[in-house]
């Protein structure tokens, strides 16, 4: 009996959680009319019902959040090979260690510098990735494409608007720093955005080919390029990536497994 109870319970939270407010009142009043072996059978059958409901609901909560976060590609930490080279075997623990501790009151800040093709993207759409599946707002976007946006939306006297959209999600990539010059209108943009999610202590996820000292380069002047550092470098784990191309070794292994897979097909 104590294990139908238990049970009983387990079948009526879950239908709360799944905003079915008065299924628990017209499955008390039916299993009333039901023998206890009839009881058993029907409390397992509304168990997996809810069960089958919830998981149904997750997986499509996760593909709509995916959508929403605008990928372009979607790229998980199980799909990266951290045996790739010395570089990104040292990084690999210190990466985990912030993909797998993403929650709501724990929100993912890292910055990946290097050179292009050795994975800085691909780590950090894991980290968008993975944030939709623990529940997460994000949205990915590179530098060139918030830069536009915001510009345009102070033409249009829609600046603030603009802002509050950067800032709404929980996670915001911005892919690609270094890559396009701001100017002063625009290097003063992209810090009220940044700082707006900094003081609000919302994540952020940047990609760059530039060291820290070089971001003078692309910014108006060394005064917002120091302060746009302050507020990114803040409290985020900084990921150093050089060495060999990692797009390189992706394409070397997929010919490898297409080799594997038409030499097994001759046999």
């Amino acid at each position: 009996m104590k294990a139908m109870e238990t049970e009983k319970q387990y079948v009526y939270t879950s239908l709360k959680d799944l905003k079915l407010k008065y299924f628990p009142e017209i499955v008390e009043i039916g299993l009333g009319d039901q023998e206890p072996k009839q009881q058993i059978q029907t409390l397992d059958l509304l168990k997996r019902c809810c069960e089958k409901e919830k998981s149904e609901r997750r997986t499509a909560q996760i593909a709509a959040r995916v959508k929403s976060a605008k990928f372009r590609q979607i790229q998980s930490v199980e799909q990266y090979d951290f045996n790739h080279s010395k570089m990104t075997q040292r990084i690999k623990n210190t990466y985990l260690v912030v993909h797998n501790n993403i929650e709501k009151d724990n929100l993912p800040k890292a910055i990946f510098v290097g050179n292009p093709g050795v994975g800085k993207t691909h780590l950090a759409r894991a980290l968008g990735y993975s944030s939709c599946q623990k529940g997460l707002s994000v949205l990915f976007l590179t530098a060139a494409e918030m830069a536009n946006q915001l510009l345009q939306a102070q033409k249009l006297a829609q600046l603030e608007k603009e802002i509050a959209r950067l800032k709404k999600p929980q996670v915001l990539i911005i892919d690609e720093l270094g890559y396009v010059d701001f100017d002063v209108q625009g290097s003063q943009l992209f810090f009220q955005v940044i700082s707006a999610r900094h003081d609000a202590g919302l994540g952020l996820v940047v990609t760059t080919n530039l060291n820290f000292s070089q971001f003078n380069q692309i910014f108006a002047n060394e005064a917002v390029a120091t302060v746009v550092v302050d507020r990114m470098v803040n409290e985020a784990e900084i990921f150093y990536m050089e060495g060999e191309s990692y797009r390189k070794h992706q394409r070397e292994m997929k010919a490898q497994k297409k080799e594997k897979s038409e030499s097994a097909s001759k046999k």
